[in-house]
């Protein structure tokens, strides 16, 4: 049966279990930070870099259709995945350190949640040519379609 006043008190109970997630939390959003600076690093110096020249030549001489930037965006967005998977499986090669300690604890059970704030999130806001581009298909069906 449930027992709301059970709940409540495992929601802000902290044994070692609870400190070994945190640390857990703590050592891959870490790892993954790193990561994603790396692949930041390497996205801006080789991928939109040669994007950007072919973007102010293109402005230059006529605009964009759909197609265009559907298919620019999708190429974008594969490449991010892909980057996605090995930073990932990059992360990975690191063993949970609370594991180690504490061999009662099973490891990567948080993995989830740091991959979808550390990955998604961070990666995306650290590169601003991809939100443009969602942007700009955004305004392109906004302004030809709606």
């Amino acid at each position: 049966m449930y027992n709301f006043y059970k709940r409540l008190q495992q929601v802000f109970s902290m044994d070692i279990i609870r400190l070994c997630k945190f640390a857990e939390m703590f050592q891959y959003s870490l790892i993954f930070l790193i990561l994603i600076i790396i692949a930041f690093y390497l996205l801006n110096k080789f991928y939109y870099h040669k994007t950007s020249h072919k973007k102010e030549e293109e402005k230059e001489t006529k605009q964009k259709t759909f197609m265009q930037h559907f298919v620019s965006l999708f190429i974008d967005t594969f490449v991010i995945v892909i980057i996605f998977f090995y930073i990932r499986k990059i992360a990975l090669i690191v063993p949970s350190i609370p594991t180690l300690v504490y061999p009662k604890f099973k490891g990567l059970t948080t993995l989830d949640y740091i991959i979808h704030i550390a990955l998604v999130v961070v990666l995306i806001e650290f590169l601003p040519q991809y939100k443009e581009k969602i942007e700009e298909l955004g305004k392109f069906i906004s302004h030809h379609y709606i």
